[in-house]
C-alpha cells in the first residue's frame, strides 16, 4: 500500500516548481482519488475559476468586474512568487473538492503584463488545460505555474492599489508585499514576515550555524542594549530595501531616543539572514563616547571610524577592499569619490553611518549628500543615524519617538530586573513615562534613582530638577549650541508655554510671522517641535515630552530670557482667566460703535487681540468694527475667527452682509453651507438660494438661459431638501415663498430654451409636469399653461402624415403624465372645485386625443 505523505508531496512539488514543469504530474500530486486532497497548502491553492476575455467593447462596468477578478488573481500570485512559487489549480469546487473543471481560455500572457504594469516585477506565469481522467471521463482542469522570485531580485511589491470589486473591496493596496502563510495570502505586516520574505526562502530549512552575511559590525555596546518594541521602524527599514529609488534613508532625532540600537539590530538581522541582495555589511561610527544612563557619565566607545568627511570616505575604501597601494598619499575629496564608486560599484554594499550629526554643522548635510551620490551611481544602500534630518524630504527620513505604550512597559520591566528592583505600578509607569518622553536613556537614568533608594514618586520629581541635568545635557546641549538665535528664542518660549501657535509666538517674542515659521523650520530639522493639527485655527506647536525640561540649559544659551518668560507667563495668565478678558473687550468695543466711535472701537479690538491673538471671539469682534467702517479686510477677519472655532451667529451674518455687499453670491453659498452645518437654521437655506437665484438672475439677464435654469433647478432642489430637515412651520413659510419664486424663474429660462428646438413643446409639458408634482406648483397658471404646452405639441403631432416609433413612445410619456397629474389635482384639497372641475374636463379631452393618435 502506497503512503500518502505530506511531506513528499511538498518535496515533490518544490521540484516541480525549481523546473518549471505544467503538466499531470503536478495534479496527480494534488488530486487523489478523483478528488483534490483537503489541505490548502503553501505550495498550491485551489479556484472554481479564472477571469475570461473581454468582449470587443465591454462597457466600464464589465472591465471593472473583470479588473476586479484580475486583481484577486494577482495578489495570490504574487504570494507564491514571493514566497516558493507555487500552483494555481482551476476548476475545483469550493469546499467540496469535487472536480468540476474548468475549460475557457485564459491568457497568461495579459496576467504577466497585469503583474508586471502593478509590481514592475518580471513574474512570467506559465497556463495550461489539462485533461484529468476520472472515472466518468476526462474533465479538462486549469493548472496555473506561478515560479519563486530568484534569490538575487527584491520581493515584489503592489505600485498601485486593486481595482475595487462591486462590494468596494480591494484585493491590495498600493505599497503592499504579500506571501504565502499556509493556505493562506497575506500582506507583510511585522519585522518577522519581511525577514522571511528577503532570506533564501528554503522549504526545508537545513542547519547552517557558519551561514552569516560577511560585515565589519562591531561588538555590541554594553550601554545599547537589547532593543524593545520599535517593529514600526524596523519595518519601514525592510520596506526600504525595496524602493530602488532612495538609496540613502536616515534615521533622525533627539539624542538618547535610540537611533544607533535601531540601526545596529536592523543590522544584525539583515547579517543573520545573509540577505542575497547583499555580499557585505560595512558599519561606520563617528561617536567617540556615549551617555551611560546607569553610570550617569560619558564613558568612550571602543571603536570610532571618522571625525571628517574624508576619513569616512578612507574608511569605506578600506572596508570595500581597497588595496592602501591605490590611495594617494594626500588625496583630494573628488579623488577618493571616485575610488568609491568604482569599489562599491564591485559588489553590493549595505552601509550604516552612524552618529552622522558628531560632525561640524557645515559637513553633516553634505556627508548626506556625498553618501546619496556615491549609493546612486553604485549597487549600494546606506542608513544614516543622526539627530537632524539634514534637509532631506520627508520620505527619506524616519523620525524616531520615544517608546510608548506595552514598549516602554517592556522596556523598564527589563532595566528594573536588571537593576534588582520594585516594577512599577499602573500609575508610577505613567508618570516615568511622561517625565522620559518615552527616551530609554532618561527612563533608565531615573530608574537608576529608584536603585539608589528614592521611591518612583521621589525619582522622577527629582530627575524632573538637579538629578536630571546631567542626561539631558548629555542628550541636548550639543544641538541647543548650534541653535540659530531665533531658533533658540522660539524653543525656549514653547518650554514655557507648552503650546503655542505661531501668531502667539510673534506676540510674545516680538518677531516677524516670518521669523517665527523660519526658527520653526530649523527647529523641526532636529525634531525639536512637534505639530498639533486636529484643533480649529491652524496648527499648534509644543515640544516633544523629552524636551519640556530644557529651560535651564536654555535659558544659558538666550540672552534676556527673563523678558521671554515674563511675557509667556502673561499669555499664560491669560489664557487661564481669558474669558472676563475678552468679554470686557466686546462690551467696551460694542459701546462705542453704538456711539459712533468706529474707528476707537477697531483700536480697543486690536489691543486686546495683542493680548490674545488667537482668540475667535474677538477676531469676531474685528469684523463687525471693520465692517462698518466699510474696510474689506473684515473678510479676513470673519474667516480667521471661524478658523479659530467661532460658530456663533453673529459671525456667520456678519460675513454674509460683508458678502452681500460685495455681491459675492458664490462665496454667500459657501457661507452658508458652513452656517447652516453648524447651527441648523433654515435662514442659512434661504441666503443660500437667494443667492443662486441671483446668479441665475444674472445668466439670464446674459442670454444664457441653460445655465440659469440649472442654478434655479439646484436651488429649487435644495429647497426641497430642506423640507425634509425643517419641520415649523414659519420656518417653512420662508422656503416655500422662495420655492413659489425660483419655479417661476425656473420655467421662464427653461421655456426661453426651448422655444428654439423643434420639441420644445412636449418638452416642456415635462417640465410643467415637474414643477406641479416635485416643486409643488399648484397655481392656476401653471396648471392650464401645462395642458395649453400639451395641445400644442398634440395639434403639430395631428399634421404629421405617419407617427414613428419615437413619436409613439412619446405619446405613451405624455399621457401617463397627464394621467399623474389628473389624479393629483383630483386629490389636492387646497385647489378650488371650480378649477378642479376645468382641469379635470380638459385633461379628460386631452387623454382621448392622445388614446386616438396613438391608435391611429
Amino acid at each position: 500500500m502506497q503512503t500518502d505523505s505530506v511531506y513528499q508531496r511538498r518535496s515533490s512539488l518544490s521540484a516541480m516548481i525549481s523546473n518549471g514543469i505544467v503538466d499531470n504530474s503536478v495534479l496527480r500530486q494534488i488530486i487523489v482519488n478523483g478528488k483534490a486532497i483537503s489541505e490548502e497548502a503553501v505550495l498550491w491553492d485551489f479556484k472554481k475559476e479564472l477571469p475570461g476575455r473581454l468582449s470587443a467593447k465591454p462597457t466600464p462596468n464589465e472591465k471593472q468586474r473583470a479588473d476586479a477578478k484580475f486583481c484577486e488573481v494577482m495578489k495570490d500570485c504574487v504570494a507564491f512568487y514571493n514566497s516558493y512559487g507555487g500552483y494555481l489549480v482551476v476548476g475545483i469546487a469550493d469546499g467540496s473538492g469535487e472536480i468540476e473543471g474548468f475549460s475557457a481560455n485564459f491568457d497568461a500572457a495579459d496576467l504577466n503584463k497585469r503583474l508586471a504594469g502593478a509590481t514592475g516585477a518580471n513574474i512570467e506565469t506559465v497556463y495550461r488545460t489539462i485533461g484529468y481522467e476520472t472515472d466518468v471521463g476526462t474533465i479538462d482542469v486549469g493548472l496555473l505555474f506561478i515560479p519563486k522570485r530568484p534569490l538575487s531580485t527584491n520581493p515584489a511589491q503592489f505600485k498601485k492599489a486593486a481595482t475595487e470589486s462591486d462590494f468596494g473591496r480591494k484585493a491590495f493596496n498600493q505599497g503592499d508585499f504579500y506571501f504565502r502563510i499556509r493556505d493562506t495570502c497575506c500582506p507583510a505586516r511585522t519585522p518577522e514576515d519581511f525577514e522571511f520574505l528577503y532570506s533564501d526562502r528554503q522549504l526545508v530549512e537545513t542547519a547552517n550555524f557558519a551561514r552569516s552575511l560577511d560585515n565589519n559590525l562591531p561588538s555590541r555596546d554594553p550601554d545599547l542594549g537589547n532593543l524593545r518594541g520599535r517593529d514600526t521602524e524596523i519595518t519601514s527599514l525592510w520596506r526600504w530595501l525595496s524602493d530602488q529609488f532612495s538609496p540613502v534613508h536616515i534615521l533622525s532625532g533627539l539624542g538618547g531616543l535610540g537611533k544607533t540600537s535601531i540601526a545596529y539590530t536592523f543590522a544584525e538581522r539583515v547579517i543573520f539572514n545573509c540577505l542575497p541582495e547583499f555580499d557585505r555589511v560595512i558599519w561606520l561610527g563617528a561617536k567617540v563616547e556615549t551617555y551611560s544612563g546607569l553610570k550617569e557619565k560619558f564613558v568612550p566607545l571602543a571603536r570610532v571610524d571618522f571625525d571628517h568627511i574624508d576619513k569616512m570616505l578612507v574608511e569605506l575604501l578600506s572596508e570595500a577592499g581597497c588595496p592602501p597601494s591605490q590611495i594617494p598619499d594626500e588625496p583630494s575629496r573628488d579623488q577618493l569619490l571616485a575610488l568609491c564608486i568604482q569599489h562599491l560599484s564591485a559588489y553590493r554594499y549595505l552601509l550604516f553611518i552612524d552618529n552622522v550629526d558628531t560632525l561640524p554643522d557645515e559637513e553633516q548635510q553634505l556627508a548626506f549628500h556625498l553618501l546619496t551620490q556615491l549609493c546612486s551611481v553604485s549597487r549600494a544602500k546606506a542608513i544614516v543615524t543622526a539627530r537632524r534630518n539634514l534637509g532631506a524630504s520627508r520620505s527619506v527620513y524616519t523620525e524616531i519617538e520615544g517608546l510608548r505604550g506595552a514598549d516602554f512597559a517592556q522596556f523598564v520591566s527589563d532595566k528594573a530586573r536588571l537593576l534588582r528592583i520594585r516594577e512599577p505600578n499602573a500609575q508610577e509607569l505613567m508618570d516615568l513615562q511622561n517625565a522620559s518622553g518615552g527616551s530609554p536613556l532618561f527612563a533608565l537614568s531615573a530608574l537608576r534613582l529608584v536603585s539608589l533608594g528614592d521611591t518612583y514618586r521621589d525619582a522622577v520629581r527629582n530627575w524632573r530638577g538637579s538629578d536630571g541635568e546631567a542626561v539631558r545635557a548629555a542628550a541636548f546641549k550639543r544641538e541647543i549650541s548650534r541653535l540659530k538665535a531665533h531658533e533658540a528664542r522660539v524653543l525656549l518660549a514653547l518650554s514655557y508655554l507648552d503650546f503655542a501657535s505661531i501668531t502667539e509666538l510673534s506676540a510674545v517674542l516680538k518677531l516677524s510671522r516670518f521669523e517665527v515659521q523660519t526658527a520653526l523650520e530649523g527647529l523641526q530639522a532636529f525634531s525639536m517641535t512637534a505639530i498639533e493639527t486636529s484643533l480649529p485655527g491652524g496648527a499648534v506647536f509644543k515640544l516633544p515630552l523629552a524636551l519640556l525640561l530644557v529651560s535651564a540649559l536654555l535659558e544659558e544659551r538666550v540672552a534676556g530670557w527673563e523678558q521671554i518668560k515674563g511675557e509667556c507667563d502673561r499669555l499664560v495668565s491669560l489664557r487661564e482667566h481669558k474669558g472676563p478678558f475678552v468679554g470686557q473687550a466686546i462690551t467696551r468695543a460694542i459701546a462705542l460703535l453704538r456711539s459712533g466711535a468706529v474707528g476707537d472701537a477697531e483700536i480697543v479690538a486690536l489691543e486686546a487681540l495683542r493680548s490674545l491673538p488667537d482668540s475667535s471671539d474677538l477676531h469676531c469682534l474685528l469684523g463687525r468694527c471693520l465692517a462698518e467702517a466699510g474696510n474689506p479686510r473684515a473678510e479676513d477677519a470673519y474667516l480667521r475667527a471661524f478658523e479659530l472655532g467661532c460658530q456663533k451667529r453673529d459671525l456667520f451674518d456678519g460675513w454674509l452682509s460683508v458678502r452681500e455687499q460685495s455681491k459675492d453670491w458664490r462665496g454667500i453659498i459657501e457661507i452658508c453651507d458652513k452656517a447652516e452645518q453648524k447651527l441648523n437654521s433654515p435662514r442659512y437655506c434661504v441666503a443660500r438660494n437667494n443667492a443662486r437665484m441671483h446668479i441665475g438672475d444674472e445668466f439670464a439677464r446674459a442670454g444664457r438661459y441653460s445655465e440659469a435654469t440649472e442654478a434655479y433647478a439646484a436651488a429649487l432642489d435644495d429647497i426641497r431638501a430642506a423640507f425634509t430637515r425643517y419641520t415649523y412651520r414659519p420656518d417653512r413659510t420662508l422656503l416655500w415663498r422662495l420655492n413659489e419664486i425660483l419655479a417661476s424663474r425656473w420655467l421662464g429660462t427653461v421655456r426661453m430654451d426651448l422655444d428654439r428646438q423643434p420639441e420644445g413643446s412636449r418638452r416642456l409639458f415635462g417640465v410643467y409636469h415637474k414643477a406641479i408634482l416635485t416643486y409643488k406648483v399648484w397655481n392656476q397658471q401653471t396648471l392650464q399653461s401645462a395642458l395649453g404646452t400639451l395641445e400644442h405639441w398634440l395639434n403639430r403631432v395631428v399634421m404629421r402624415k405617419e407617427l414613428s416609433e419615437t413619436t409613439r413612445d412619446h405619446l405613451r410619456i405624455a399621457h401617463q403624465r397627464l394621467e399623474q397629474l389628473q389624479r393629483a389635482v383630483a386629490e389636492r384639497t387646497t385647489i378650488s372645485p371650480s378649477l378642479k372641475e376645468k382641469f379635470g374636463r380638459d385633461s379628460a379631452s386631452l387623454l382621448r386625443n392622445i388614446e386616438q393618435l396613438a391608435a391611429s
